[in-house]
C-alpha cells in the first residue's frame, strides 16, 4: 500500500474516532441524566402515592395510572438512548471496516463510503460512517471495480466504484489495510477463520460474500430456502438477515419481538446469543419445536422430546425387536403420512356426525337441511371442533323458542291444579327439562367430537388407516397401528405422534394467533418432518419465511429424502426462491477434501484454507480406547486448540466417555437439558453438535460396530465437518465403509 495512502486514512481515521469519543462522552452524560430521572420519577410515585386506597377510589387509581405512564416514557427514553451508546461504544471498539469510491451516474465526483457496524453522523449531519445494512453498502459486498447499482426506496441508483478498500482497525490504531478489486479478500478472510473458535459465535459482517449479501438482502420472497452446505454460515447469515430486516423495515416498527427464529435446542439459542447485540440490536425471539409441543399438549398428556427420541432411534437401529416402531418413525417422517392425515381430516369433515333432524313430539324444531347449511355453509371457515361447538350452542339456541312455548304452556296447565299452587313456576321448570331431555341428547349425540378420541380412533380402525393411506400403506401398517393405538390410549406418545396429534389438533381446533410474529426463520431446517412443517403452516399462514438447511445434514437417520420443493407445496407461500451455497469455510481444505468424500460429493467447494489431514486413529485394544483419548485432547490442547468437541454417536456414550475421562482429565458433558454453550473439551452427541463449530474434533468410536448403516452416512458427516483446524477419528475395530471408500491421500492412519 502507497505510504502517502497510509497516512491519508491514518489521519481520517483518527479524526473519525475523536468524534466518536465526543459523542459517546456526550451520550454517556444522556444516558446517565435519564437514569436520575427514571429513579427520581420511580422514588416521586413510591413516596407520593396512597398506597392504603379503597376499592373504587377512581381519583386515586386515576393518579397512580399518570404517575405510572410518566415513568413509562421516562423508561423509554432511557432504554432508547442506553441502545445508542452501545452502539457507539462498538464504533469506538472498531469505527469501519470498508470503504468503496462511488460516482453516481450523472453526478462529477465520488462519494467516499466508510462502512461499519451501524452509521455515525458528524455535528453537521454528514455521514462519516454508513451501516453495513444500508442498501449503498451493499456494493461493497457484490461489485468488483467498475460498473454497479444498488437498489433504494428511489429506485436503482447506478454508477461506478473506483476503489474498494478493507481494513482492520483497532479503536484509532490502523492494523491492516488492503484494496481489493473483486471480493471480500481472501487474504482478510483467511486470517479471520485461521482463528480460534470464541465461546459464542460471532458476526461476520466484514466478510460476508456475495452470494451470503444475496440471501441476506432478499425481500422479494414470501418464502426464501437456503440449501448451504457444511460451514457455509447458514446460521450466521439467518442472524444478519434478522439484523438487516430490523433495519430494512425499521419505518414499519418491526422489533426483535416480531422476529421468531426456530432454534434445534436450547444450548444452540444460547450459542448465538451475542450475534444481534453485537449489530446493535435486541435479540429475536426465539424456540424450539419441542417447547411449542408443550405449549399444545393437555397436561395429562407425556411424550417423547427430540432428543430423546434421537437416543431411541440410534440405539434401536437394526436391532429386530425394534423393527416396528422404526418402521413407523420412517413413515410418520413422511409425506405419504402427512397425506394420510390430511385424507383423515377430509374423512372427519364429512363423517364425524350424522345429521338428522331435531324433533320434539313429533314436530321438526330444526331441519336436517338447515343444520347442514350451518354446518358445512354458514360455519364452514372454522375448525370442526369450533365449527362442531359453534353448531351445538346455536342448536341450543334454536330450540329456545320450543321450550319457552312449551314452559307457558305447562305453567298454564299447573296453575289451575290446587296441587301445585304456588309452585306452578318451578315445577313447570323441572317438567320442561324432563320432556326435552330426548331432544338434548340428539343434539349432543349428533354433536359429539373429541380430537384425541378422532386421532385414537386413526389407529384402532386398520381398515380406516389403510383407506386414508391410500397407495402409500407403509410396511406392517396393521402393527404400526397396534402398537401406536396402545400409546396414545396410555397417553403416552413417541415425539413422531405427538407431532402428529398437534398437526391434527390444530386443523380441527384451530391454533393460537401468532400475528404478532412478522418473519420466521427456521435453522437445521432439514430435520422437520412433512407433517412439522404442517404445523410450521397453520401458525404462520402468511408469515414471510427463511428457512436454512443442508439435506446432506440429515441426523435422523430414518427420515426419508425430502427438499424444498416438497416443503414450497406444504407451505403454500405467494412466491418462493431456493438458494444454494456450495462453498464451505469453516474446515480447513483438507478436512473437507475428506468430509467430501464420506457424501460422495464433489460439488462441494471450500476456501483454500491449508491444515493438517484428519487423522485416523486405530487402537488395537478397547481397553486403550480412553487413555488414547485423554492422551490425544492434550495433544491437541498443547497445539493450541482453545474448543475441543469429543463427538460420540449417543447421549448414553457420551455420558460413558465422559466418566472415564473424569479422572484423567477436564471436561465438560453437553446434554439435551443444558441451555449454555461454553469453551473448552465437551463430550457430546452428534445430535447436540448440529451448528456448533470446535478448533479441534475428535470422533470417537469410528468403527463400523457405531457407524456401519448406510443410515449413518449423513451423521458420520455432520460429526466431522464441525472441525475447524483438526479432525482425529479414534477408532478400535473395523473401520465403517464411508472411511473404507475414502482415498488414503485424504488422511493419515496412525498405528496407535
Amino acid at each position: 500500500m502507497d505510504k502517502a495512502q497510509w497516512v491519508l486514512e491514518e489521519d481520517r481515521l483518527k479524526r473519525t474516532y475523536e468524534k466518536i469519543r465526543r459523542e459517546l462522552k456526550r451520550r454517556k452524560g444522556e444516558v446517565e441524566d435519564y437514569r436520575r430521572i427514571v429513579t427520581s420519577a420511580g422514588r416521586s410515585i413510591w413516596e407520593e402515592t396512597d398506597h392504603v386506597w379503597e376499592q373504587g377510589d377512581l381519583d386515586a387509581a386515576i393518579e397512580v395510572k399518570q404517575s405510572m405512564d410518566i415513568l413509562k416514557q421516562e423508561s423509554q427514553k432511557y432504554r432508547i438512548a442506553r441502545r445508542q451508546l452501545d452502539k457507539l461504544e462498538r464504533l469506538e471498539a472498531s469505527p469501519y471496516f470498508g470503504r468503496i469510491d462511488f460516482t453516481e451516474k450523472g453526478f462529477p465526483s465520488a462519494e467516499e463510503i466508510y462502512i461499519g457496524i451501524t452509521s455515525f453522523f458528524d455535528e453537521r449531519g454528514n455521514i462519516l460512517i454508513y451501516d453495513w445494512r444500508a442498501p449503498v453498502s451493499g456494493i461493497f459486498y457484490d461489485f468488483e471495480l467498475g460498473p454497479a447499482e444498488y437498489l433504494c426506496p428511489e429506485g436503482i441508483i447506478e454508477g461506478t466504484v473506483s476503489l474498494k478498500r478493507q481494513y482492520r482497525i483497532s479503536r484509532d490504531r490502523l492494523e491492516f489495510m488492503l484494496d481489493t478489486g473483486i471480493k471480500i479478500d481472501d487474504e482478510l478472510l483467511q486470517d479471520i477463520l485461521s482463528r480460534h473458535a470464541d465461546e459464542k459465535m460471532r458476526n461476520i459482517v466484514n466478510t460476508i460474500q456475495k452470494e451470503q449479501n444475496r440471501i441476506i438482502r432478499d425481500e422479494g420472497h414470501q418464502l426464501l430456502m437456503v440449501q448451504g452446505v457444511a460451514g457455509s454460515g447458514k446460521t450466521s447469515i439467518a442472524l444478519h438477515r434478522i439484523a438487516w430486516l430490523l433495519y430494512r423495515y425499521r419505518d414499519a416498527n418491526i422489533s426483535s419481538r416480531n422476529i421468531l427464529i426456530f432454534s434445534p435446542n436450547t444450548v444452540f439459542n444460547d450459542y448465538i446469543s451475542n450475534v444481534l447485540p453485537e449489530l446493535g440490536e435486541e435479540n429475536m425471539q426465539q424456540t424450539t419445536f419441542d417447547e411449542y409441543l408443550e405449549k399444545v399438549m393437555e397436561k395429562d398428556l407425556v411424550f417423547e422430546g427430540s432428543s430423546s427420541h434421537m437416543e431411541y432411534v440410534l440405539n434401536a437401529l437394526g436391532q429386530e425387536v425394534e423393527k416396528t416402531r422404526l418402521t413407523g418413525i420412517a413413515y410418520k417422517s413422511s409425506m405419504a403420512f402427512y397425506r394420510l392425515l390430511n385424507n383423515y381430516v377430509h374423512y372427519l369433515e364429512h363423517h364425524s356426525m350424522v345429521i338428522r333432524d331435531i324433533v320434539f313430539r313429533d314436530r321438526i324444531l330444526v331441519s336436517e337441511q338447515d343444520i347442514r347449511d350451518m354446518f358445512y355453509r354458514d360455519y364452514a371457515s372454522l375448525p370442526l371442533a369450533r365449527r362442531m361447538d359453534k353448531l351445538k350452542r346455536r342448536l341450543y339456541y334454536l330450540i329456545r323458542q320450543a321450550w319457552n312455548q312449551r314452559l307457558r304452556e305447562l305453567m298454564e296447565e299447573l296453575s289451575d291444579n290446587p296441587s301445585y299452587k304456588g309452585r306452578a313456576k318451578v315445577y313447570a321448570r323441572l317438567f320442561v327439562y324432563r320432556e326435552f331431555k330426548p331432544v338434548r341428547r340428539q343434539i349432543e349425540n349428533m354433536i359429539q367430537f373429541d380430537v384425541y378420541q378422532a386421532f385414537l380412533n386413526l389407529f384402532e380402525d386398520v381398515q380406516l388407516f389403510a383407506r386414508m393411506a391410500g397407495d402409500s400403506l407403509p410396511e406392517n401398517h396393521a402393527a404400526i397401528c397396534r402398537d401406536t393405538a396402545a400409546d396414545i390410549r396410555w397417553r403416552n406418545l413417541g415425539y413422531e405422534d405427538a407431532s402428529a396429534y398437534a398437526y391434527l389438533k390444530g386443523i380441527l381446533e384451530g391454533v393460537p394467533r401468532m400475528s404478532h410474529i412478522s418473519h420466521v426463520v427456521i435453522d437445521e431446517a432439514q430435520d422437520y418432518t412433512p407433517v412439522q412443517y404442517g404445523i410450521i403452516r397453520q401458525l404462520f399462514p402468511n408469515t414471510r419465511m427463511t428457512l436454512l438447511g443442508d439435506f446432506n445434514q440429515t441426523v435422523h437417520p430414518l427420515k426419508e429424502p425430502f427438499g424444498y420443493e416438497q416443503i414450497s407445496r406444504i407451505i403454500m407461500p405467494e412466491n418462493y426462491a431456493i438458494l444454494e451455497l456450495k462453498k464451505g469455510y469453516r474446515s480447513t481444505s483438507e478436512i473437507v477434501d475428506f468430509t467430501r468424500s464420506i457424501l460422495k460429493e464433489d460439488s462441494i467447494e471450500s476456501i483454500r484454507r491449508s491444515g493438517e489431514k484428519p487423522r485416523l486413529l486405530l487402537v488395537p485394544d478397547e481397553e486403550d480406547l480412553i487413555d488414547r483419548l485423554a492422551a490425544d485432547i492434550r495433544a491437541m490442547a498443547e497445539e493450541g486448540m482453545k474448543s475441543i468437541g469429543i463427538i460420540c454417536k449417543t447421549a448414553g456414550k457420551s455420558k460413558w466417555v465422559h466418566e472415564q475421562l473424569r479422572s484423567r482429565i477436564e471436561a465438560d458433558l453437553l446434554t439435551r437439558d443444558d441451555v449454555n454453550f461454553s469453551r473448552g473439551t465437551i463430550v457430546l452427541p452428534v445430535y447436540l453438535a448440529k451448528g456448533l463449530e470446535f478448533d479441534g474434533v475428535i470422533l470417537f468410536d469410528a468403527n463400523q460396530e457405531t457407524y456401519g448403516l448406510e443410515q449413518d452416512r449423513k451423521l458420520f458427516y455432520t460429526a466431522c465437518t464441525r472441525a475447524l483446524h483438526k479432525l482425529h477419528l479414534i477408532c478400535c475395530g473395523k473401520l465403517p465403509p464411508f472411511i473404507e471408500d475414502i482415498p488414503g491421500e485424504y488422511y493419515e492412519t496412525i498405528q496407535v
